[in-house]
């Protein structure tokens, strides 16, 4: 089983990024990593097995080999997909580093240039050779597109960071690398290039994101490297299949094959293996039911959510009890005005939205007349439906109490008309 969304509906709309799920909780971000995989700045259809827990659990294990040069941004580690980490306010940047002559810096030199992100390299240089210092090639972070390669001048003249801060920020990502590089080849790999993200917290310059993982990292075998054979221990595996039919980040995304996605999962796992000198164990609970679990035993999360959605804002004084009552019962919650007369489509897109919850719902649907409403949510969800209709007085409830009352089959609809009685009910399937 694989986790593509993490979708936690009691902490609000994640911000989604290539591979994490991100919850902003104040001063604190909850990071949910997923095992989405993203090549060419392309997220693929598919997904790999285990992948989040894998590049997380490596995350960790460097942020604790390397806090002796750098504050890291981890607060909390709850679950093997999540960080809950201090936040920062991140730079526009991602500062690579490279030690070979590998990957874009080996196809632009193959091409005749001679410069890299405004670094002069010599002629004559040869693929995959060592270079004699690392070098640091900056990209500026694109939200949507490509990212794209930047100077150190251009970074200090474009305002992206101060000078004094740059100067912090090579040295710091240098001795990153040399401190990777050297644990490393104690497990007989080679450290060949990877990327850094920073945060300021305040003036203090902070590691965020990852570290280290084959998603930022490129690793070869020492002994196959020493023999002239390159295997990568990295996404490139899946890159140079995605090259093979074709594929560089533009046009038709192709599908993994089965067989592609295994041995993906096979890398991603020896590569955790060989870094940490650690075996990973996934364990048998489901990964949506475990996180949940793990987050609820720290007190990050209820467990629980209840949707309220009313056919019209004349229905608010009367969503107000109910909320009030969920309230009183600690039970999450949240309003939308939907109908489905007037707007089924938002209504269909609530419900497909509510579907992707990590979380139990009970659904609690407000609409008097006809009750379109809680039919329509009951015929499209897998989450129970209470139905607590707003009826304007007693002849509106005499006259459209069966519109709530009598549903098509294979629609079922819990009737409750008391809003106290509505949350109540909520807290008693819910278990709460």
């Amino acid at each position: 089983m694989t986790l593509r969304t993490a979708y936690l509906p009691e902490l609000g709309t994640p911000t989604r990024g290539k591979v994490r799920d991100i919850y902003d909780m104040g001063d604190r971000l909850l990071m949910i990593a997923t095992d989405r995989i993203s090549c060419f700045d392309v997220v693929l259809k598919e997904q790999i097995e285990h992948k989040g827990a894998l590049l997380t659990e490596m995350a960790v294990y460097w942020f604790r080999q390397t806090n002796d040069i750098v504050q890291n941004h981890v607060l909390i580690h709850p679950d093997p997909n999540v960080l809950v980490v201090k936040k920062c306010t991140p730079l526009p940047i991602e500062v690579v580093v490279r030690g070979y002559m590998a990957g874009s810096l080996w196809r632009d030199y193959a091409q005749g240039k001679r410069r890299k992100c405004g670094v002069a390299l010599a002629d004559g240089l040869r693929e995959n050779q060592i270079l004699v210092h690392p070098i640091v090639t900056p990209t500026t972070k694109a939200k949507v597109g490509h990212d794209e390669d930047i100077s150190s001048l251009e970074l200090i003249t474009s305002g992206c960071v101060t000078a004094p801060l740059w100067t912090k920020i090579e040295e710091t990502a240098l001795r990153l690398f040399a401190r990777g590089q050297e644990l490393a080849e104690q497990q007989g790999l080679l450290l060949v290039d990877t990327k850094y993200e920073f945060g300021l917290a305040g003036d203090e310059l902070v590691l965020i994101d990852e570290i280290h993982t084959p998603d930022s990292s490129r690793y070869w075998f020492q002994k196959e490297y020493e023999a002239g054979v390159i295997r990568p221990l990295d996404k490139e595996y899946v890159r140079n299949w995605l090259r093979s039919n074709d594929f560089h980040g533009e046009g038709p995304v192709p599908s993994l094959p089965a067989d592609v996605q295994a041995e993906a999962t096979r890398r991603y796992t020896e590569a955790y293996g060989l870094v940490t000198g650690q075996s990973f164990a996934p364990g048998t609970i489901p990964i949506k039911e475990r996180l949940v679990a793990h987050l609820r035993s720290k007190g990050l999360l209820q467990g629980c959510f209840v949707p309220i959605l009313m056919g019209s804002e004349k229905d608010v004084p009367f969503v107000q009890q109910i909320e009030a009552a969920l309230h009183a019962l600690h039970i999450p919650h949240g309003t939308h005005i939907a109908s489905a007369h007037k707007q089924p489509q938002h209504v269909l897109k609530l419900i497909a939205g509510y579907e992707e919850s990590m979380e139990p719902l009970v659904y609690i649907t407000v609409a008097g007349r006809s009750n379109a409403l809680s039919g329509m949510v009951a015929a499209q969800t897998k989450w129970p439906v209470i139905a607590c209709p707003h009826f304007a007085d007693k002849l509106d409830y005499l006259v459209n109490i069966h519109s709530t009352l009598q549903m098509p089959s294979a629609v079922p609809v819990l009737p409750v008309l008391d809003p106290q009685n509505a949350a109540l009910a909520c807290a008693r399937i819910l278990g709460r």
